[in-house]
């Protein structure tokens, strides 16, 4: 798992399987909460069911899929700005690809519980908005493995010029001026 302050926050993981069940369903450890309790999603892009298929269709050993989940600090965005930032993820993500190559989905969660204790840890956890994306690890066309991040330690300067541009563009607060002391998928505390 690789993470990093990105627009407003990212954490790029990775999976074999299961990610179609916790979009739809939401349930973890510690939660009892369905999806349909937590959020509101709103398909920014894509597919979820033929993004799946082209997952579970893959005989690769290892991670199937990268995971990017993108948090905010504001407690409100609109779909329209989600939306305009999928879009400028999507450009960042596969400027090397042609829209063939690749399957892509992302969706957004709107938090409708804002906070809750977790039942495992007893922590609090305050939600906030945030955004899926999810991306198998297959080119389309050649069938080769697919892996826009490359080594993410080495394009991390990259990373950074995309994050500052995103957060002037939008108008977010800056990781850089806004610390986090914990980042999890369910966009904890800033």
């Amino acid at each position: 798992t690789w993470r990093l302050r990105l627009i407003m926050l990212i954490r790029i993981s990775g999976g074999i399987q299961g990610i179609k069940e916790y979009l739809e369903n939401g349930k973890k450890q510690g939660r009892d909460f369905s999806r349909d309790e937590l959020d509101e999603r709103v398909i920014l892009a894509g597919d979820l069911e033929a993004t799946d298929v082209v997952i579970q269709r893959m005989v690769n050993d290892g991670e199937k899929y990268i995971h990017v989940t993108i948090a905010f600090k504001e407690d409100e965005i609109d779909r329209e700005t989600m939306m305009a930032v999928a879009r400028e993820f999507e450009e960042f993500t596969f400027a090397a690809y042609d829209k063939d190559e690749y399957s892509f989905y992302t969706e957004a969660h709107l938090p409708k519980i804002k906070s809750y204790t977790n039942e495992r840890t007893g922590k609090f956890v305050e939600r906030k908005p945030h955004i899926h994306f999810i991306i198998p690890k297959i080119n389309l066309l050649s069938g080769q493995h697919l892996n826009p991040f490359g080594m993410v330690e080495q394009n991390e300067k990259f990373i950074d010029a995309f994050q500052e541009h995103g957060n002037n563009k939008f108008g977010f607060a800056s990781p850089k001026e806004n610390r986090r002391i914990e980042f999890t998928r369910e966009s904890e505390i800033i």
